[in-house]
């Protein structure tokens, strides 16, 4: 770890895994046996985005690619194609509210991975806490990475998501 010159997340875990692989010890993809809850592409609820939403989706993700590789965040809370918070150090749930307090209803949420980001010991997760907050603020779109964001209880994420008309989308890129 000395010798390592960064010193975020990203490059913390990465020094453990190049360390325990220089011992002989293979680290295997963290989702090797998830593949039923990692988010696969598409619409996953039965309300899809209207044409704003959409619009709003695809700008949300390139911004969240961006703020992620500049090792910021990976969650954006997005309306009228403005971003409206950034996730930082508080967590996917936090950004969503501090956005929906800004936006007020009718807000997308993107959540990416960061480009650089080690996907062996290190995927974005939603969960259920997501989409209630979602909802409480007023969201109306939550938006994952395809094949890199974990649906924490998934079938339950879904259900409650459907049942407050929020759209899921997962999408590989903007």
């Amino acid at each position: 770890m000395a010798r390592m010159k960064r010193k975020d997340d990203d490059a913390l875990l990465r020094g453990v895994a190049d360390e325990l692989e220089s011992e002989g010890i293979k680290i295997v993809d963290s989702t090797l046996c998830l593949s039923r809850i990692v988010a696969s592409e598409g619409v996953l609820t039965k309300r899809s985005p209207r044409t704003a939403e959409w619009e709003d989706v695809r700008f949300g993700f390139r911004v969240a690619k961006e703020v992620g590789r500049l090792g910021i965040g990976q969650t954006i809370v997005v309306k009228k194609q403005m971003v409206v918070a950034v996730e930082a150090l508080e967590g996917t749930d936090a950004a969503i509210e501090r956005g929906g307090r800004l936006a007020r209803a009718g807000f997308v949420a993107v959540k990416v991975s960061k480009p650089q980001q080690d996907l062996r010991f290190d995927i974005p997760a939603v969960g259920v806490e997501t989409i209630r907050r979602l909802h409480e603020m007023g969201g109306t779109v939550l938006a994952v990475e395809a094949g890199r964001t974990i649906l924490l209880e998934k079938d339950r994420l879904l259900k409650e998501a459907e049942d407050f008309g929020i759209s899921v989308v997962a999408l590989s890129e903007a």
